[in-house]
């Protein structure tokens, strides 16, 4: 075989000669120094020792039988190039020991990634991709099996990395299909914002990549399993996807810096490090068909530093195992779908802020058109192959969190369970439609459709130039005050709305945002551009063609724990609610075709009966309404403004 040409330190060289030199004195034959045999040059160049105080530059990439690096030695690559370690085919991070097996030292050429001017990351990848094919001198080869590549599919990648900040695979150019991938990583990843240690990593808008029967799995902090990021279009077909967290150094500070953030914002109800996958850049496509995805904390399919991202998950299973976290997480007007797929979840199923949500059956007619205005590429003879489901979401907490504005669409016989409230809107602006025709179900244990309350996200804390999840939420004292002009029986753009279309709830709604704060501060986008101002936030419930049993009204909400520090963060969101008159918070309830079993004491501001309507009390009970304290009779047909309060009586 040829050896590279290795440049040593003075020390280093001194130190093989001697190496030499006693192999050469301690030989079965030997009584005294003579000539090296050559088997013994190479028996030293193939187990070579590089002690303390000593560098060797590797100049090319190495095959070795051992390596044993003291403490205070260093291996390097020549400048403008980087060293990755392998040991029977597993990245490893060079340490001082003694490795044995099939050592190799892979030399390729410097891959920065910057993500800010800043913070400028050192990729390295077993399998780096583009419209060329693999790019061999930015992958290193010995971590990725025996890849073959024909016609653009690649197939026979096998990545293990044992190291930290060691990316699998990255696809950067071109069309791509990967078949039968394999990946197991441990240990962490650096940034996820960046896909910096992802497992697989799609980017650029010229980048189409196909994962077809993969089986992923990463263990560690930030170590993500898979990236789409800019622009990129990835399709994760019949595939396994497993995270599992880490451990974070003592001396990290939980934070929302991007770049920074290791671990989830605990004001969102949540903990854990590793999210499953990420959707990062504008206008990134990414469809998970027929997949398994699985976290153990923080999120699954999460968006993050984007616009305008289409999300997709058709006859999928999402799950998180652990104690915490979310299904999915909508942010900068991205549109997140769920089609035909589970969702099963201890927290939130999913958490919108500036993002879109949309829930149905996989049917056929609805996945030809996203196969055509998302460009998966899939055939005709494929899409026929995809069986309808319906989407199943069962979420410990909520089905839908929303603490920036968000928009729901909800079809078929999706169906929630959820064990508090099905939407918890806080502070934001909420449009809920559902088509219930098909049979939608709505079934929260606690017997809660909506909950709308002031947010009570403590926000983070400026410290040494991070934002440190270090803030404490506290409950307010005393009422609001009534915000001036605020027109309760009006719609207005920061409204919570819920518009029910042929659907059967049972359930109630409750709007206790009686203080919400638009504009000014900082925000899932970055600081807001708009001044800050106080505001009111009406509920406006329409039902169309549906039936309602259950209470809706404006009330007074108070946590369970009235200071929630991160200690604490699965008390948010947990409040107590008292029906009572509206402060900055109206309701408004439309009935078309539609009847209302009124089961409670419900404060409204306005009140429309159109064709069909019909409020009644339970069955045994007598239904009473006054309007700005004044019985009042309900007369068909008609509307009602003002201090409206209806309450089921028994009957005389």
């Amino acid at each position: 075989m040829q050896f590279p040409r290795l440049r040593w330190t003075p020390a280093a060289l001194a130190a093989a000669t001697c190496l030499l030199l006693l192999i050469a004195a301690t030989g079965a034959h030997a009584q005294m120094p003579g000539p090296v045999p050559p088997e013994a040059v190479a028996a030293a160049r193939l187990n070579p020792r590089v002690g303390a105080g000593e560098q060797w530059i590797v100049d090319r990439t190495t095959e070795l039988q051992s390596l044993q690096i003291a403490p205070g030695a260093a291996i390097a690559a020549p400048p403008g190039m980087s060293l990755t370690m392998t040991v029977d085919g597993v990245e490893t991070t060079m340490r001082p020991g003694r490795y044995r097996g099939r050592v190799v030292l892979s030399v390729t050429e410097r891959h920065p990634v910057a993500f800010s001017p800043l913070l400028v990351h050192p990729f390295r990848q077993a399998l780096f991709l583009d419209a060329t094919g693999i790019v061999a001198a930015k992958s290193v080869l010995a971590a990725a099996g025996a890849p073959k590549v024909a016609g653009g599919v690649l197939d026979g990648a096998d990545i293990r990395s044992a190291g930290e900040n060691f990316n699998g695979l990255l696809a950067a150019g071109g069309q791509w299909r990967v078949r039968g991938l394999a990946l197991s990583f441990s240990g962490n990843g650096g940034n996820d914002f960046a896909g910096y240690g992802a497992g697989v990593m799609s980017d650029g808008a010229a980048t189409r990549l196909v994962l077809d029967g993969a089986r992923i799995v990463t263990h560690g902090a930030v170590r993500t399993a898979v990236v789409a990021a800019g622009g990129s279009h990835l399709l994760v077909a019949n595939s396994e996807i497993d995270a599992r967290g880490g451990t974070l150094g003592d001396d990290y500070v939980s934070n929302v810096t991007p770049g920074e953030m290791k671990d989830a914002p605990w004001m969102l109800g949540i903990r854990g490090n590793n999210r499953a996958t990420n959707l990062l850049g504008n206008g990134t496509v990414a469809t998970y068909l027929n997949a398994t995805l699985k976290a153990d904390g923080w999120g699954v399919l999460s968006v993050d530093a984007s616009e305008n991202a289409q999300l997709s998950a058709v006859n999928s299973r999402i799950e998180l195992r652990g104690d915490s976290g979310y299904g999915s997480y909508a942010i900068g007007n991205s549109t997140n779908r769920f089609l035909g797929s589970t969702i099963d979840v201890p927290t939130h199923g999913i958490i919108i802020t500036g993002g879109h949500a949309v829930f149905g059956a996989s049917r056929p007619d609805v996945l030809a058109r996203l196969n055509a205005e998302l460009a998966w590429g899939l055939s005709n003879a494929e899409l026929a192959a995809v069986p309808q489901q319906q989407t199943v979401v069962r979420a410990g907490r909520h089905a839908v969190m929303s603490w920036g504005d968000a928009t729901v669409k909800v079809d078929d016989a999706t169906v929630f369970e959820t064990g508090e409230a099905v939407f918890l809107n806080k502070g934001a602006t909420l449009a809920v439609t559902v088509d219930g025709s098909r049979g939608a179900q709505f079934m929260p244990r606690n017997g809660v459709i909506l909950q709308a309350i002031d947010n009570d996200d403590p926000g983070p804390v400026m410290r040494d130039g991070l934002m440190a999840n270090v803030g404490v939420w506290r409950e307010p004292e005393g009422p609001p005050a009534p915000v001036p002009g605020f027109d309760l029986a009006a719609r207005h753009p920061t409204d919570t709305t819920l518009r029910f279309i042929k659907t059967a709830l049972v359930g109630d709604f409750f709007n206790a945002m009686r203080s919400r704060m638009v504009g000014g501060g900082f925000g899932p986008q970055g600081p807001s551009r708009e001044p800050p101002r106080v505001t009111g936030a009406n509920l406006v419930l329409t039902l169309e063609d549906s039936q309602l049993r259950g209470v809706v009204t404006a009330a007074q909400a108070r946590h369970l724990k009235p200071e929630i520090g991160a200690a604490d963060y699965a008390w948010l969101g947990r409040v107590n609610n008292t029906p009572a008159p509206a402060v900055n918070n109206g309701v408004i309830v439309s009935l078309l075709r539609s009847r209302w079993t009124v089961t409670g004491a419900s404060y409204l501001t306005a009140l429309e009966l159109g064709d069909g309507a019909e409020l009644r009390a339970p069955d045994g009970q007598r239904l009473t309404m006054t309007v700005d304290g004044v019985p009042t009779a309900i007369a068909p047909g008609a509307r009602y403004r003002g201090r409206i309060v209806l309450r089921p009586e028994a009957a005389s």
